[in-house]
């Protein structure tokens, strides 16, 4: 039936007619007692997609196997897990058909003896092929590579010939139809001909088609021996192409295939990964990099990580039922933890908490473990990440390559394909401004690429990480007192003067870690403690104070078997002299973003320095940078520019030469910071400014800000212009979600003022108005019946996101929480609509509206600080 209409031959109708000629099947006992034969729809369907593409790997759950009813029914032509649209996937199949023809027909073999009953019914579904292709008007003009001379054959005469291999012309037509007939959904009309409708609902279409019977007779083989090869061949080494092992597992393995018996044996390297990549090689190298590391103290020659490295817990905020949330505390940090948590991973933490360590720790990890998880790890710095690099992949490729990871980039890009990588992006906030918003987007479509992947990103909190919508965060912990005195323990600092970490950890335990949390929590800060710890008796409770002592430690030389003694340096300054440039040099750097330099770039800014002039000592660059790096420790030279050993010294340094500039810089030194393009929550620049200079920073920065900014409200609407201002969108969310923000003035300064003197606004939704017209977003669970691949039972979804199956086996879900977000300004604009909102945020008791007060009246009292009290001298100093 069906023979004299029009065919079309498409995917869909090669995979219809491989699974008729499919091996006889587990009958139906078999099945219900567990024992599988690994001949579903979705297997062979998985098995023709790595012929082409050996890298392939289904999506997790039932997904693919509706992919494969639709694909085979000619519904579906591709999507994000069939890749038969993807151009360099298809043309790296089409090359090697063209010039590696042996690799691709062994898979072809292998997929023939693993699911086709070739001997019975091989010669039918050739001749239906060949039948259908003759029906098929569109393909007058088709070339067909069915042979093993890799040449192609017109149509006419394919049609004509009289004797096939199978498995070659099987690869020829799956060949055709990804080359040339992409557009599956061609051969609708042909599968409904080729079927009988289903008694039901639930019921199976009936094939009813007599292709290829009617067609001549021919003569069809299996499969064409391949010729041996001279090479040994160890039992270990070896696979049975039949199995469907190599091609699957190993695509790009050395092919040195021999006969034994009628089966075809190919010899492959274990330790080769997709793409050729030598694993063995790879990991060796890694390891060989990141095992070892220079710190503060051991700065002279790297030490072995884990000599000193201590691992801080993580922390995860996870959203309960009955509108909570509890923090969930992940210790033993390792990929295999983390993985059980999200295979999207963003860890957050203030500077010298220990990301970058962390990470570090990481790649180890994954080395070490590589066995069990099968994982490659690549470290990703991203503090040289630019524009310049067209894709996201020739970024990674660099690093991957230099450590003999892959020689050409197409070798990376296949690997990625088949998610054998956990990718370590380090520092996503050490990436320019410039560059951050075009990264932001090319991750997020990397991403989606490579899903498959484990990807963990570190950073400081910065704006724009609400956008990486993937990722779960998870915050990396202050140390706990244990590890402090761990740290302190394993860092083995002055083994020639016991005495002094002996007493440094006495404190440490008895009164240091709670009198300085913020110094013992941190392990950069406790580590300078510790320097520092020799020469003062007290620890400092301010960070800029802290830092001051900091350097005068760093200024002095210590190692194992000597005491502190001041270094000579190479510019002939004194500490305070070198202090003065370097401070320079840190606040130019600061404004432009800078946080490693190239020689040219250092130069540039060194030559750009004021101090140069004020020095009565002629100082080089090359000096200057020798002796920040050799003698002062305060930057470090890695891959080819210069480091700050922390972004802190940077944050202090910049600070001092602000603190000390002239009176009438300090309102434009305040502007820098209002209008500052980049703005990091722990940087510490400006608050440490305060603490240096506080009565001059409330004089000449805040008292004039505020004035003006009052001085703009009363000239025009007065709250409402404040309000408009500063908190132009109010967030909110009621009940039980997954999405929150805190309500952050929009000016820098004005943020700084309000918590400097505690007069900062707490803000919850009982402040504010359920009103509809206000959501942004509605939150549910699903039902614990639904089963999905896509979500978990106990899963917080947003109602958006609902699939579109759900509501009719479930009903609506019931929503749980909302997200809502009030734009002042529409409010204003719709007065008659809006009375009672606009009643509540002018409302005395509204807390922004306390806010505001506050704030005015502290305006006042720094207007009246600095005026003239009296005619005695001493009056003048108040």
């Amino acid at each position: 039936m069906g023979n004299d209409l029009e065919n079309r031959l498409c995917g869909g109708i090669l995979l219809t007619l491989l699974l008729r000629a499919r091996k006889q099947r587990t009958g139906a006992r078999k099945n219900a007692s567990g024992e599988k034969d690994g001949l579903s729809d979705n297997q062979l369907f998985c098995g023709l997609i790595r012929v082409a593409f050996p890298s392939f790997t289904p999506p997790a759950g039932r997904s693919f196997a509706t992919y494969t009813s639709d694909y085979k029914a000619c519904r579906l032509s591709s999507n994000e897990y069939l890749p038969f649209n993807n151009s360099e996937l298809l043309d790296r199949f089409d090359n090697e058909m063209k010039n590696n023809y042996e690799t691709v027909l062994l898979r072809m073999n292998g997929f023939v003896k693993e699911f086709l009953n070739a001997d019975e019914l091989g010669n039918w579904l050739v001749r239906a092929l060949l039948e259908t292709i003759k029906k098929d008007p569109s393909t007058t003009e088709g070339i067909f590579y069915i042979d093993s001379e890799q040449s192609g054959i017109c149509r006419d005469d394919m049609l004509g010939m009289q004797s096939f291999y199978l498995s070659e012309f099987l690869l020829g037509i799956w060949h055709y139809i990804l080359m040339s007939r992409r557009d599956n959904k061609i051969g609708s009309e042909t599968y409904e001909i080729w079927h009988k409708p289903a008694a039901s609902a639930k019921g199976k279409r009936v094939f009813i088609s007599d292709i290829g019977k009617n067609w001549r007779s021919i003569v069809v083989k299996p499969i064409r021996e391949l010729p041996a090869y001279e090479t040994a061949v160890d039992d270990d080494d070896r696979y049975d192409v039949s199995e469907g092992k190599v091609p699957v597992i190993l695509p790009g393995a050395p092919i040195a295939p021999e006969l034994t018996g009628d089966a075809p044996w190919i010899l492959i390297d274990r330790d080769l990964l997709p793409g050729g990549v030598n694993a063995d090689d790879y990991l060796a190298n890694a390891y060989d990099k990141y095992s070892k590391v220079k710190t503060l103290l051991y700065i002279d020659s790297p030490l072995e990580f884990y000599e000193f490295y201590v691992c801080n817990d993580l922390s995860q905020k996870i959203n309960i039922r009955k509108s909570t949330y509890q923090t969930k505390i992940i210790k033993n940090i390792t990929i295999k933890t983390l993985r059980e948590c999200s295979n999207f991973v963003l860890i957050t933490g203030t500077g010298g908490l220990g990301k970058s360590m962390m990470m570090h720790h990481l790649l180890l990890d994954a080395v070490n473990s590589y066995d069990d998880l099968e994982l490659i790890p690549i470290f990703i710095s991203l503090k040289d990440y630019s524009d310049e690099y067209s894709t996201i992949e020739e970024y990674i490729y660099e690093k991957f390559e230099s450590l003999g990871g892959a020689t050409e980039i197409d070798e990376l890009i296949e690997l990625l394909e088949s998610g054998s990588c956990v990718l370590l992006f380090d520092g996503f906030d050490e990436i320019t401004t410039d560059y951050r918003k075009s990264f932001e987007h090319r991750l997020e479509l990397f991403a989606d690429k490579y899903k498959q992947n484990m990807f963990v990103i570190s950073s400081r909190p910065i704006l724009g990480l609400g956008m990486l919508q993937r990722f779960t965060t998870l915050e990396l912990c202050p140390f706990s007192k244990d590890q402090a005195v761990e740290l302190i323990k394993k860092l083995n600092y002055r083994p020639d003067e016991p005495s002094i970490s002996k007493r440094f950890l006495e404190e440490l335990q008895t009164k240091l870690f709670k009198t300085h949390r913020e110094f013992t929590q941190n392990p950069l800060l406790l580590t300078i403690m510790l320097m520092t710890f020799e020469q003062y008796a007290e620890i400092p409770s301010k960070m800029h104070v802290f830092y001051r002592e900091a350097y005068v430690a760093l200024s002095q030389k210590h190692d194992a078997n000597k005491g502190a003694y001041n270094r000579v340096l190479k510019t002939g300054l004194t500490a305070d002299q070198f202090a003065d440039f370097f401070a320079e040099f840190c606040a130019r750097s600061y404004r432009d973003e800078k946080f490693e330099f190239t020689d040219v770039l250092f130069d540039k800014y060194f030559n750009s320095l004021n101090e140069r002039a004020k020095s009565p000592i002629h100082v080089t660059s090359s000096d200057f940078r020798d002796d920040l790096v050799e003698n002062m420790c305060l930057m470090y030279y890695e891959g080819g520019k210069y480091h700050f050993t922390h972004r802190s010294f940077q944050e202090y340094f910049c600070a001092r030469y602000f603190s000390k500039q002239k009176d009438k810089t300090l309102k434009p030194i305040g502007d820098f910071f209002e209008n500052k393009r980049s703005r990091n929550y722990t940087d510490k620049t400006f608050s440490m400014l305060h603490d240096m200079i506080p009565e001059k920073v409330e004089e000449y920065i805040f008292e004039p800000f505020l004035a003006s900014l009052f001085e703009e409200c009363d000239n025009d609407d007065g709250y409402w212009t404040f309000l408009r201002k500063m908190y132009p969108v109010l967030y909110y969310e009621t009940g039980e979600t997954n999405s929150y923000s805190e309500n952050e003035p929009e000016s820098f300064l004005y943020d700084s003022i309000i918590h400097i003197y505690g007069i900062a606004a707490s803000i919850d939704s009982s402040s504010l108005p359920c009103d509809s017209r206000f959501v942004t977003t509605e939150w549910c669970y699903l039902d614990e019946e639904y089963k999905s691949p896509d979500y978990e039972t106990g899963d917080l979804v947003d109602v958006s996101d609902v699939p579109w199956d759900y509501s009719s086996n479930f009903g609506d879900p019931e929503v749980v929480g909302r997200n809502y977000e009030l734009s002042v300004d529409d409010v204003l604009e719709k007065r008659d609509q809006f009375m009672d909102v606009i009643a509540m945020l002018d409302s005395d008791s509204f807390p922004i509206k306390a806010e505001y007060q506050k704030a005015r009246l502290l305006m006042q009292r720094l207007i009246d600080s600095k005026e003239k009290t009296g005619n005695d001298l001493f009056d003048l100093f108040i």
